[in-house]
């Protein structure tokens, strides 16, 4: 992989990082509206928090594998394939309710379902991706976007718990639980990818 190709995939992964981190202001902003009705800004909002930020962490989870090389082992392997699996599940669960909702109809169950698979299998992937992370990659950065992923869950868990007991019926503590602290991570990681050599470096041989 390239410099100027792992340099676009880290600035996506900490674009997508912080798109997925701010999509519960979106949502309390823009995207929740009680009348139902669907405007250009409401549709593109869509598009941009809940379909977009799972594909550029796509290419950011790309750079990242790049940057682990051989040091990722079975374990970051198998997190890299799950991550992967879950994030584009992520991805096509939200393109499809947005298309439908945006286009003038209804959720769409399965849109629904395929999200929250996505999002399961991919939390699944970033525990063992992040306790990769954390043992095989230099930097601070590196290593507490690693924590956070590896830790989302009881994250999310704990936000959600905030959130049920503040506002109970605001669905945006529902998208805080799922996508702020592994947008954090993402955005940890894209700048720890922008600031190392996506490839290990292995020593020069001696002649």
């Amino acid at each position: 992989m390239s410099t100027t190709t792992t340099s676009r995939s880290a600035v996506a992964a900490l674009v997508g990082g912080a798109l997925w981190a701010l999509l519960p202001v979106a949502w309390a902003t823009v995207l929740a509206d009680d009348a139902g009705a669907v405007t250009l800004a409401t549709a593109t909002a869509a598009w941009v928090f809940l379909v977009l930020p799972p594909v550029l962490i796509l290419a950011g989870l790309v750079a990242l594998r790049r940057a682990l090389g051989g040091d990722a082992g079975r374990v970051g392997a198998v997190g890299t394939a799950l991550t992967g699996a879950g994030l584009a599940a992520m991805a096509v669960g939200n393109a499809i309710e947005v298309a439908s909702i945006t286009t003038g109809g209804a959720e769409v169950a399965l849109g629904h379902v395929t999200f929250l698979l996505g999002f399961l299998v991919s939390t699944v992937g970033g525990v063992l991706l992040g306790i990769v992370v954390v043992r095989r990659r230099a930097g601070s950065l590196s290593r507490a976007g690693g924590l956070l992923l590896a830790l989302a869950l009881p994250l999310g868990i704990g936000i959600g718990a905030l959130g049920g007991l503040v506002s109970p019926e605001d669905d945006a503590w529902f998208w805080a639980a799922i996508s702020v602290p592994a947008g954090l991570a993402w955005v940890l990681l894209g700048r720890s990818l922008q600031s190392a050599p996506a490839i290990r470096q292995e020593p020069a041989p001696a002649f």
